[in-house]
């Protein structure tokens, strides 16, 4: 039976040697995760080209993910009973500190 989920492991400085991505790759990695936020973008294409060598090495396709570093947005609160928003609802995301509502929605 065909496995229907995939792994993504963290390439970082621990797992970024060609041994240790054999090792990954062998146990099943399928998607190399190099995250930009604490990595300079030489380093993060050093790791990238490395996980596709050692990979096509093996004769194994494994994917490449890229987190990029940036801004989050999150929500404020929300009733206990949550919101319904329908498809083609329109909300409007405003910054405060209130309960947020179906129309209108605190971050």
């Amino acid at each position: 039976m065909a496995r229907r989920t995939k792994i993504i492991a963290t390439i970082g400085p621990a797992s970024e040697d060609e041994a240790t991505l054999e090792a990954m790759i062998e146990a099943g990695m399928d998607v190399a995760r190099i995250a930009l936020a604490h990595t300079p973008l030489d380093e993060a294409l050093t790791r990238h080209q490395r996980v596709r060598d050692v990979a096509a090495r093996m004769g194994r396709t494994v994917g490449t993910l890229v987190d990029l570093p940036g801004s989050k947005i999150r929500i404020g609160r929300v009733a206990v009973d949550g919101l319904d928003l329908e498809i083609g609802d329109t909300v409007k995301l405003v910054v405060g500190n209130e309960v947020s509502t179906a129309d209108r929605i605190e971050i």
